[in-house]
């Protein structure tokens, strides 16, 4: 699914995952739980825990993974594409 949107919430069970494409300047806030970044081109992978952000910062897909039951939100400069999941998408 493309879903082209400003911001995106979304609760993500554990080890459930979704990825970004093309999603550059992105802001990816971990509300709740825990999540594992990583980026195409990227040799390290980020740990964002609840209370804690991301920034995307290249291009290329992006693949996040809740290590723990997550609730985030991620924050587009412009509109992007956001994640492509089987089930349904929030906006705010």
């Amino acid at each position: 699914m493309n879903i082209k949107a400003n911001t995106a919430r979304l609760a993500l069970p554990r080890w459930d995952t979704v990825t970004l494409d093309g999603a550059r300047g992105a802001l990816v806030r971990c509300l709740e739980g825990g999540l594992w970044i990583t980026q195409d081109g990227d040799g390290n992978d980020h740990v964002v825990a609840a209370g804690g952000s991301f920034r995307v910062d290249r291009d290329g897909v992006v693949v996040m993974q809740a290590t723990r039951a997550a609730q985030l939100v991620i924050e587009s400069p412009d509109e992007v594409v956001l994640p492509h999941r089987r089930d349904t998408l929030a906006r705010d």
